[in-house]
Protein backbone atom coordinates (compact mmCIF):
# COMPACT_ATOMS: atom_id res chain seq x y z
CA UNK A 1 0.00 0.00 0.00
CA UNK A 2 1.22 3.50 -0.85
CA UNK A 3 0.44 6.90 0.59
CA UNK A 4 1.01 9.83 -1.81
CA UNK A 5 1.97 13.19 -0.35
CA UNK A 6 1.52 16.38 -2.44
CA UNK A 7 3.94 19.26 -2.00
CA UNK A 8 2.90 22.77 -3.03
CA UNK A 9 5.63 24.20 -5.29
CA UNK A 10 7.68 27.28 -4.41
CA UNK A 11 5.65 29.30 -6.93
CA UNK A 12 2.48 28.90 -4.87
CA UNK A 13 1.05 31.51 -2.55
CA UNK A 14 1.26 30.41 1.07
CA UNK A 15 -2.48 30.18 1.75
CA UNK A 16 -4.97 27.38 2.04
CA UNK A 17 -5.59 25.69 -1.31
CA UNK A 18 -8.98 26.66 -2.84
CA UNK A 19 -11.60 23.98 -2.24
CA UNK A 20 -11.67 22.65 -5.80
CA UNK A 21 -11.81 18.85 -6.10
CA UNK A 22 -8.91 17.73 -8.25
CA UNK A 23 -6.47 14.90 -8.79
CA UNK A 24 -3.78 17.13 -10.32
CA UNK A 25 -0.21 16.71 -9.13
CA UNK A 26 0.91 20.37 -8.77
CA UNK A 27 -0.80 23.73 -8.29
CA UNK A 28 0.47 26.94 -9.85
CA UNK A 29 -0.92 30.38 -8.98
CA UNK A 30 -1.47 33.52 -11.03
CA UNK A 31 -2.09 36.91 -9.44
CA UNK A 32 -2.51 37.45 -5.73
CA UNK A 33 0.37 38.54 -3.51
CA UNK A 34 2.12 35.30 -2.66
CA UNK A 35 5.85 34.83 -3.29
CA UNK A 36 6.58 33.32 -6.68
CA UNK A 37 3.04 33.76 -8.07
CA UNK A 38 2.94 34.33 -11.82
CA UNK A 39 1.66 37.61 -13.21
CA UNK A 40 0.44 36.08 -16.50
CA UNK A 41 -1.63 33.00 -17.18
CA UNK A 42 0.54 32.10 -20.17
CA UNK A 43 3.67 32.06 -18.01
CA UNK A 44 2.01 29.57 -15.65
CA UNK A 45 0.95 27.38 -18.58
CA UNK A 46 4.51 27.42 -19.95
CA UNK A 47 5.81 26.27 -16.55
CA UNK A 48 3.16 23.56 -16.07
CA UNK A 49 3.18 19.86 -16.82
CA UNK A 50 0.50 17.32 -17.64
CA UNK A 51 -1.85 16.89 -14.69
CA UNK A 52 -1.27 20.30 -13.12
CA UNK A 53 -3.85 22.85 -11.96
CA UNK A 54 -3.50 26.60 -12.47
CA UNK A 55 -5.49 28.80 -10.09
CA UNK A 56 -6.03 32.42 -11.20
CA UNK A 57 -6.85 35.11 -8.65
CA UNK A 58 -9.18 38.03 -9.30
CA UNK A 59 -8.14 40.64 -11.85
CA UNK A 60 -8.23 41.32 -15.56
CA UNK A 61 -5.54 39.54 -17.56
CA UNK A 62 -4.93 41.23 -20.90
CA UNK A 63 -3.51 38.31 -22.88
CA UNK A 64 -4.34 35.68 -25.47
CA UNK A 65 -3.70 32.26 -23.96
CA UNK A 66 -2.33 29.18 -25.76
CA UNK A 67 -3.08 25.94 -23.89
CA UNK A 68 -0.68 23.32 -25.26
CA UNK A 69 -0.38 21.08 -22.19
CA UNK A 70 -2.67 18.07 -21.90
CA UNK A 71 -4.58 17.17 -18.74
CA UNK A 72 -4.43 20.76 -17.49
CA UNK A 73 -7.06 22.53 -15.39
CA UNK A 74 -7.27 26.34 -15.36
CA UNK A 75 -9.56 27.72 -12.65
CA UNK A 76 -10.50 31.34 -12.03
CA UNK A 77 -11.37 32.72 -8.61
CA UNK A 78 -14.85 33.45 -9.98
CA UNK A 79 -16.37 34.48 -13.26
CA UNK A 80 -17.41 37.84 -11.84
CA UNK A 81 -13.88 38.71 -10.65
CA UNK A 82 -11.39 36.86 -12.92
CA UNK A 83 -11.31 38.05 -16.55
CA UNK A 84 -9.30 37.05 -19.61
CA UNK A 85 -9.46 39.94 -22.08
CA UNK A 86 -7.57 39.12 -25.28
CA UNK A 87 -6.95 42.76 -26.25
CA UNK A 88 -8.75 42.34 -29.58
CA UNK A 89 -6.81 39.19 -30.46
CA UNK A 90 -8.84 36.82 -32.64
CA UNK A 91 -9.15 34.16 -29.91
CA UNK A 92 -8.80 34.63 -26.17
CA UNK A 93 -8.03 30.97 -25.38
CA UNK A 94 -6.73 28.43 -27.92
CA UNK A 95 -6.72 24.78 -26.80
CA UNK A 96 -4.50 22.36 -28.72
CA UNK A 97 -4.38 19.37 -26.34
CA UNK A 98 -7.03 16.98 -25.00
CA UNK A 99 -8.26 16.75 -21.42
CA UNK A 100 -8.18 20.49 -20.71
CA UNK A 101 -10.60 22.27 -18.36
CA UNK A 102 -11.19 26.02 -18.17
CA UNK A 103 -13.73 27.39 -15.74
CA UNK A 104 -14.92 30.32 -13.64
CA UNK A 105 -13.79 33.21 -15.88
CA UNK A 106 -15.20 36.07 -17.84
CA UNK A 107 -13.62 35.59 -21.27
CA UNK A 108 -13.62 38.30 -23.94
CA UNK A 109 -12.34 37.62 -27.46
CA UNK A 110 -12.65 39.50 -30.72
CA UNK A 111 -13.85 36.55 -32.83
CA UNK A 112 -13.73 33.63 -30.39
CA UNK A 113 -13.49 33.22 -26.64
CA UNK A 114 -12.42 29.56 -26.59
CA UNK A 115 -11.08 27.98 -29.79
CA UNK A 116 -10.58 24.20 -29.73
CA UNK A 117 -8.53 22.48 -32.42
CA UNK A 118 -10.04 19.50 -34.23
CA UNK A 119 -9.65 15.93 -33.07
CA UNK A 120 -9.48 16.72 -29.33
CA UNK A 121 -11.52 15.02 -26.61
CA UNK A 122 -12.53 15.65 -22.99
CA UNK A 123 -12.49 19.44 -23.16
CA UNK A 124 -14.45 21.06 -20.33
CA UNK A 125 -15.68 24.67 -20.45
CA UNK A 126 -17.77 25.52 -17.41
CA UNK A 127 -19.03 28.37 -15.20
CA UNK A 128 -17.83 31.13 -17.54
CA UNK A 129 -19.26 34.37 -18.93
CA UNK A 130 -18.36 34.48 -22.62
CA UNK A 131 -18.58 37.39 -25.02
CA UNK A 132 -17.23 37.64 -28.58
CA UNK A 133 -18.16 38.90 -32.01
CA UNK A 134 -18.32 35.54 -33.83
CA UNK A 135 -18.32 32.15 -32.00
CA UNK A 136 -17.89 32.26 -28.24
CA UNK A 137 -16.81 28.59 -28.13
CA UNK A 138 -15.73 27.06 -31.43
CA UNK A 139 -14.52 23.56 -32.16
CA UNK A 140 -12.54 23.39 -35.40
CA UNK A 141 -14.66 22.06 -38.25
CA UNK A 142 -12.18 19.36 -39.30
CA UNK A 143 -11.75 16.41 -36.97
CA UNK A 144 -13.75 14.41 -34.43
CA UNK A 145 -14.93 16.33 -31.37
CA UNK A 146 -15.92 13.73 -28.78
CA UNK A 147 -16.64 13.49 -25.05
CA UNK A 148 -16.57 17.24 -24.37
CA UNK A 149 -18.57 18.99 -21.65
CA UNK A 150 -19.86 22.58 -21.79
CA UNK A 151 -21.92 23.47 -18.74
CA UNK A 152 -23.13 26.34 -16.55
CA UNK A 153 -21.87 29.04 -18.93
CA UNK A 154 -23.56 32.31 -19.90
CA UNK A 155 -23.28 33.24 -23.58
CA UNK A 156 -23.86 36.94 -24.10
CA UNK A 157 -24.86 38.50 -27.47
CA UNK A 158 -22.74 37.00 -30.25
CA UNK A 159 -23.09 35.39 -33.68
CA UNK A 160 -23.07 31.88 -32.14
CA UNK A 161 -22.67 30.80 -28.54
CA UNK A 162 -21.31 27.28 -29.18
CA UNK A 163 -20.28 26.00 -32.61
CA UNK A 164 -19.61 22.25 -32.43
CA UNK A 165 -20.35 21.08 -35.96
CA UNK A 166 -18.25 18.77 -38.11
CA UNK A 167 -18.55 16.46 -41.10
CA UNK A 168 -16.63 13.89 -39.07
CA UNK A 169 -17.97 11.37 -36.54
CA UNK A 170 -18.25 13.73 -33.59
CA UNK A 171 -20.44 12.74 -30.69
CA UNK A 172 -20.97 11.94 -27.05
CA UNK A 173 -20.77 15.62 -26.12
CA UNK A 174 -22.75 17.05 -23.19
CA UNK A 175 -24.15 20.59 -23.31
CA UNK A 176 -26.06 21.37 -20.11
CA UNK A 177 -27.27 24.16 -17.85
CA UNK A 178 -26.05 26.97 -20.13
CA UNK A 179 -27.84 30.24 -20.84
CA UNK A 180 -27.81 31.74 -24.35
CA UNK A 181 -28.95 35.38 -24.47
CA UNK A 182 -29.65 37.33 -27.67
CA UNK A 183 -27.29 35.27 -29.85
CA UNK A 184 -27.86 34.93 -33.59
CA UNK A 185 -27.65 31.15 -33.09
CA UNK A 186 -27.31 29.86 -29.55
CA UNK A 187 -25.92 26.36 -30.20
CA UNK A 188 -25.00 24.70 -33.50
CA UNK A 189 -24.05 21.04 -33.08
CA UNK A 190 -23.76 17.92 -35.24
CA UNK A 191 -22.97 14.27 -34.71
CA UNK A 192 -24.52 11.43 -32.74
CA UNK A 193 -25.21 10.62 -29.11
CA UNK A 194 -24.95 14.21 -27.97
CA UNK A 195 -26.87 15.23 -24.83
CA UNK A 196 -28.36 18.74 -24.74
CA UNK A 197 -29.91 19.16 -21.32
CA UNK A 198 -31.51 21.92 -19.24
CA UNK A 199 -30.24 24.89 -21.26
CA UNK A 200 -32.08 28.20 -21.68
CA UNK A 201 -32.26 29.89 -25.10
CA UNK A 202 -33.56 33.47 -24.99
CA UNK A 203 -34.23 35.89 -27.88
CA UNK A 204 -31.93 34.23 -30.45
CA UNK A 205 -32.39 35.98 -33.78
CA UNK A 206 -32.16 32.83 -35.92
CA UNK A 207 -32.29 29.57 -33.94
CA UNK A 208 -31.80 28.84 -30.29
CA UNK A 209 -30.52 25.38 -31.21
CA UNK A 210 -29.58 23.95 -34.62
CA UNK A 211 -29.15 20.18 -34.33
CA UNK A 212 -27.67 18.27 -37.26
CA UNK A 213 -27.71 14.49 -37.71
CA UNK A 214 -28.39 12.23 -34.72
CA UNK A 215 -29.45 10.34 -32.77
CA UNK A 216 -29.15 12.77 -29.86
CA UNK A 217 -31.21 13.70 -26.81
CA UNK A 218 -32.69 17.19 -26.28
CA UNK A 219 -34.33 17.30 -22.87
CA UNK A 220 -35.40 19.85 -20.29
CA UNK A 221 -34.47 22.95 -22.31
CA UNK A 222 -36.28 26.31 -22.32
CA UNK A 223 -36.82 28.13 -25.65
CA UNK A 224 -38.36 31.60 -25.26
CA UNK A 225 -38.57 34.50 -27.71
CA UNK A 226 -36.42 33.01 -30.50
CA UNK A 227 -37.10 33.16 -34.23
CA UNK A 228 -36.86 29.35 -34.27
CA UNK A 229 -36.55 27.64 -30.91
CA UNK A 230 -35.17 24.29 -32.10
CA UNK A 231 -34.38 23.29 -35.69
CA UNK A 232 -33.43 19.66 -36.38
CA UNK A 233 -31.75 19.14 -39.75
CA UNK A 234 -30.83 15.90 -41.45
CA UNK A 235 -28.31 16.03 -44.29
CA UNK A 236 -28.62 12.49 -45.64
CA UNK A 237 -31.52 10.14 -46.32
CA UNK A 238 -31.77 8.00 -43.20
CA UNK A 239 -33.46 8.15 -39.81
CA UNK A 240 -31.94 10.55 -37.30
CA UNK A 241 -33.98 9.22 -34.36
CA UNK A 242 -33.45 12.24 -32.13
CA UNK A 243 -35.39 12.35 -28.86
CA UNK A 244 -36.98 15.71 -28.01
CA UNK A 245 -38.38 15.28 -24.52
CA UNK A 246 -39.90 17.63 -21.92
CA UNK A 247 -38.76 20.95 -23.40
CA UNK A 248 -40.60 24.26 -23.09
CA UNK A 249 -41.30 26.34 -26.22
CA UNK A 250 -42.90 29.74 -25.61
CA UNK A 251 -43.30 33.00 -27.58
CA UNK A 252 -41.09 31.84 -30.48
CA UNK A 253 -41.90 32.61 -34.10
CA UNK A 254 -41.57 28.85 -34.71
CA UNK A 255 -41.16 26.61 -31.70
CA UNK A 256 -39.86 23.43 -33.38
CA UNK A 257 -38.87 22.85 -37.00
CA UNK A 258 -38.03 19.35 -38.27
CA UNK A 259 -36.17 19.56 -41.57
CA UNK A 260 -35.90 16.03 -43.04
CA UNK A 261 -35.32 14.80 -39.48
CA UNK A 262 -36.78 11.33 -39.96
CA UNK A 263 -37.61 9.14 -36.99
CA UNK A 264 -37.58 11.97 -34.42
CA UNK A 265 -39.61 11.42 -31.25
CA UNK A 266 -41.31 14.56 -29.89
CA UNK A 267 -42.95 13.85 -26.54
CA UNK A 268 -44.10 15.63 -23.37
CA UNK A 269 -43.08 19.10 -24.51
CA UNK A 270 -44.88 22.39 -23.86
CA UNK A 271 -45.84 24.52 -26.87
CA UNK A 272 -47.25 27.81 -25.56
CA UNK A 273 -48.10 31.03 -27.43
CA UNK A 274 -45.72 30.46 -30.34
CA UNK A 275 -46.72 32.04 -33.66
CA UNK A 276 -46.32 28.52 -35.06
CA UNK A 277 -45.84 25.76 -32.54
CA UNK A 278 -44.16 23.25 -34.84
CA UNK A 279 -43.69 22.38 -38.49
CA UNK A 280 -41.89 19.74 -40.56
CA UNK A 281 -40.48 19.03 -44.03
CA UNK A 282 -40.31 15.37 -45.04
CA UNK A 283 -38.85 14.01 -48.25
CA UNK A 284 -41.03 10.91 -48.08
CA UNK A 285 -44.32 10.04 -46.45
CA UNK A 286 -42.75 6.76 -45.27
CA UNK A 287 -40.09 8.62 -43.23
CA UNK A 288 -42.17 10.36 -40.59
CA UNK A 289 -41.76 11.51 -37.01
CA UNK A 290 -43.60 10.61 -33.81
CA UNK A 291 -45.56 13.21 -31.82
CA UNK A 292 -46.95 12.05 -28.51
CA UNK A 293 -48.40 13.55 -25.33
CA UNK A 294 -47.27 17.15 -25.90
CA UNK A 295 -49.12 20.17 -24.52
CA UNK A 296 -50.35 22.59 -27.20
CA UNK A 297 -51.95 25.96 -26.46
CA UNK A 298 -54.34 27.40 -29.07
CA UNK A 299 -53.86 24.53 -31.52
CA UNK A 300 -56.11 22.87 -34.07
CA UNK A 301 -57.71 19.77 -32.57
CA UNK A 302 -60.08 17.22 -34.06
CA UNK A 303 -61.31 13.90 -32.64
CA UNK A 304 -58.95 14.31 -29.68
CA UNK A 305 -55.86 14.77 -31.87
CA UNK A 306 -53.68 17.84 -32.36
CA UNK A 307 -52.77 18.61 -35.97
CA UNK A 308 -49.20 19.61 -36.90
CA UNK A 309 -48.98 21.19 -40.34
CA UNK A 310 -45.98 20.80 -42.62
CA UNK A 311 -44.96 19.68 -46.08
CA UNK A 312 -43.93 16.49 -47.82
CA UNK A 313 -41.91 16.19 -51.01
CA UNK A 314 -43.52 14.63 -54.07
CA UNK A 315 -41.71 12.61 -56.70
CA UNK A 316 -42.56 15.22 -59.34
CA UNK A 317 -39.59 17.19 -60.62
CA UNK A 318 -39.90 20.90 -61.17
CA UNK A 319 -39.92 21.85 -64.82
CA UNK A 320 -37.28 24.52 -64.31
CA UNK A 321 -34.25 23.54 -62.22
CA UNK A 322 -32.27 26.28 -60.52
CA UNK A 323 -30.17 24.06 -58.24
CA UNK A 324 -26.90 23.00 -59.96
CA UNK A 325 -26.12 20.48 -57.18
CA UNK A 326 -29.27 18.38 -57.28
CA UNK A 327 -32.81 17.87 -58.49
CA UNK A 328 -35.63 19.90 -56.98
CA UNK A 329 -39.17 18.55 -56.57
CA UNK A 330 -42.59 19.92 -55.78
CA UNK A 331 -43.78 19.91 -52.17
CA UNK A 332 -47.35 19.56 -50.97
CA UNK A 333 -48.99 20.36 -47.60
CA UNK A 334 -49.11 17.47 -45.15
CA UNK A 335 -50.26 16.72 -41.62
CA UNK A 336 -48.75 14.90 -38.65
CA UNK A 337 -50.83 14.07 -35.58
CA UNK A 338 -50.30 14.11 -31.85
CA UNK A 339 -52.91 11.48 -31.02
CA UNK A 340 -52.70 11.88 -27.25
CA UNK A 341 -52.00 15.55 -26.43
CA UNK A 342 -51.57 16.55 -22.79
CA UNK A 343 -54.38 18.56 -21.19
CA UNK A 344 -52.12 20.64 -18.92
CA UNK A 345 -48.59 21.99 -19.40
CA UNK A 346 -45.72 20.10 -17.83
CA UNK A 347 -43.62 21.56 -15.05
CA UNK A 348 -40.19 22.10 -16.61
CA UNK A 349 -37.97 24.12 -14.24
Amino acid sequence: MFVATGIIPATAQNIEKPSQPTSRSNWLYVGGSGPGNYSKIQDAINASSSGDTIYVYNGTYHEAVQVDVELLSIIGEGRDVACIDANYSSAAVVISQSCVSIRRFTIIGKNTCVYVLGGLTHITVSENNLSSFYHSVEFVYEGDNNWNVLENNIFNPTSCGIYLASWYDSGFNTIRNNTFIDNYNGLVISGANNRILNNTFLDCRDSGLKLYEGPSKVEGNIFIGNDIGLEVIKTDYKDSKNNIIRNHFEDNTIGLKLNKAYGTLVTQNNFINNQKHATFYEESRSHGNSWDNNYWSDSFNLFGCTFIFGKVQTGIKKLIQFNPYGTTYYWIPWINLDRDPAQEPYYIP
